[in-house]
């Protein structure tokens, strides 16, 4: 079987932290028996103009750098539509609520903890391998293919099951336990009577309501 690759970047401008960042990096990949680089950027414009050339599985952003602080280089990846996962790390908690506009997958506050970075790659790790799987669904376009990242909800009403995605509302019969018996059980979880939900785009939830990463009422 060919070794699987994966491509990581670390934007901080302390090198001995980058450094160490990037060596704990590379130990994960040993233990998974993964073939991946680590690139070190210095600044977020070091960063950006690599980014044209290459594509990166995950970004370890620091907040507190020179010029353009990583805060302000997420929201501009965001912007491009760049869906990288982002890792911020940082020493400070103040900005935590920021991160979630731009759906960081992790805080890691300084001094980082190993099993920290593990755990943190081990998510990136298993989101990637879930990336591609999908449903098939019937819209106005006809039948087509709809990723499971890319489901926000499903409703039930009676033997019909309408999906409501990035691309618009699909319908299929039959019933949630069979809808959510195709998806990721860490991803979806059903929450009202005839409804399931996308974890991935959940950031608070209440008694009568559950809210999407920007703090908008989703249900």
């Amino acid at each position: 079987m060919e070794q699987e690759k994966m491509r990581a970047a670390v934007c901080e401008d302390v090198l001995e932290e980058a450094q160490w960042l990037s060596d704990m990096i590379y130990k994960w990949y040993a233990d998974k028996g993964i073939e991946g680089e680590v690139s070190i950027f210095e600044d977020a414009a070091r960063f950006l103009f690599a980014r044209e050339d290459y594509s990166f599985d995950v970004l370890f952003l620091d907040i507190r750098m020179p010029g353009e602080n990583g805060v302000s280089l997420a929201k501009h990846l965001r912007r491009l539509g760049d869906d990288m996962p982002i890792i911020f790390v940082t020493g400070e908690r103040e900005y935590i609520l920021e991160g979630y506009e731009v759906e960081a997958l992790h805080y890691l506050i300084k001094p980082v903890q190993e099993k920290k970075i593990f755990e943190c790659l081990e998510r990136v790790y298993r989101n990637a391998a879930q990336q591609e799987a999908y449903v098939i669904l019937t819209g106005d376009m006809g039948v087509v293919k709809v990723l499971q990242k890319d489901i926000y909800y499903i409703e039930v009403f009676g033997h019909d099951m309408k999906y409501v995605t990035r691309q618009g509302e699909f319908f299929k019969t039959g019933s949630l336990k069979e809808a959510l018996s195709e998806l990721s059980k860490q991803d979806f979880v059903s929450c009202y009577r005839g409804i399931a939900i996308n974890l991935r785009y959940i950031w608070r939830i209440e008694k009568d309501k559950l809210y999407n990463g920007r703090g908008v009422p989703q249900l």
